[in-house]
């Protein structure tokens, strides 16, 4: 988060809503936590590149935004940081109690952050929530459902006219990682497709009411080197041997950034109104 002046972290009762004080050792954990974000995924850290792109709210007129699949916390963070109110919702309990948990240590932005467990579709039924976001975030999520089609017209309908979906995902091109499964046949937690070209993933999202309006590549050498050093070296002590190399492995990441290895490519797309799309079936 070089650059970046986030909000002062405050960690007394006060600032966690009432929740029980934290301890010396939870603190500490945390705040390394937040040192290293976007995280020790180099994959997600060259994705972060997007964050900028996030629209702008204030106080009065918030954006509201979805994280759909809200893995550490720190996208819902940098939107509400940005003036948004965040839903993020999760398939997995502990993914939801990590990113609370964060969030609270975060301090007052915490008020605007809620993590669910919740699924998309539950999600997309509920009449309340329809057209009830400004921006969407689907972040490396959609390599892993099946039915990705279903998945982007509910994310449409959750979408407010005009709003904007993010997604980021694997570039089918890519060739590097070629080394080890790729893909399964059910929706285990891992790719049930091996990500897509932009083609293929802008014509899906037109295909949804969904008009492509931006997109990107995102990774380098660097990323890919350190990504090699991580999996083949550091194995099973991934975690620890990265917190303890980090330095390194950052210096290794930014000597390499010059040379572009574009890995996951990131598309942003608005959504079409119903009348808009009528009028374009007319013509």
């Amino acid at each position: 988060m070089a650059g970046i002046a986030p909000e002062p972290l405050a960690f007394g009762p006060a600032a966690r809503s009432g929740r029980r004080p934290m301890g010396l050792a939870s603190r500490l954990r945390l705040t390394l936590k937040y040192w290293l974000w976007p995280g020790i995924n180099w994959v997600s850290r060259d994705k972060a590149a997007l964050v900028p792109m996030l629209q702008r709210g204030s106080a009065e007129a918030p954006i509201r935004t979805l994280d759909c699949g809200c893995g550490n916390a720190y996208f819902a963070f940098e939107a509400a940081r940005r003036g948004s109110t965040v839903l993020g919702i999760t398939i997995h309990d502990w993914e939801r109690r990590s990113c609370q948990e964060m969030a609270d240590f975060l301090g007052p932005i915490a008020q605007s952050m809620e993590f669910r467990v919740q699924r998309l579709e539950e999600l997309a039924r509920d009449p309340a929530a329809r057209g009830s976001f400004d921006q969407i975030l689907l972040l490396d999520v959609i390599e892993h459902i099946r039915d990705d089609r279903a998945a982007l017209l509910q994310l449409r309908e959750l979408l407010d006219d005009d709003g904007l979906l993010y997604i980021t995902t694997p570039d089918r091109d890519y060739q590097a990682n070629a080394d080890h499964l790729r893909v399964t046949r059910t929706e285990d937690g891992w790719h049930v497709r091996n990500g897509y070209t932009l083609d293929q993933l802008e014509r899906l999202v037109e295909e949804c009411g969904l008009e492509p309006v931006d997109h990107l590549r995102f990774g380098t050498l660097g990323s890919t080197i350190v990504t090699r050093i991580q999996h083949s070296v550091f194995r099973s002590a991934i975690l620890p041997m990265t917190v303890l190399c980090f330095p390194m492995l950052k210096l290794i990441a930014w000597l390499g950034s010059p040379w572009k290895d574009r890995h996951t490519i990131f598309v942003l797309a608005r959504k079409r109104s119903d009348a808009e799309l009528a009028a374009r079936s007319r013509s």
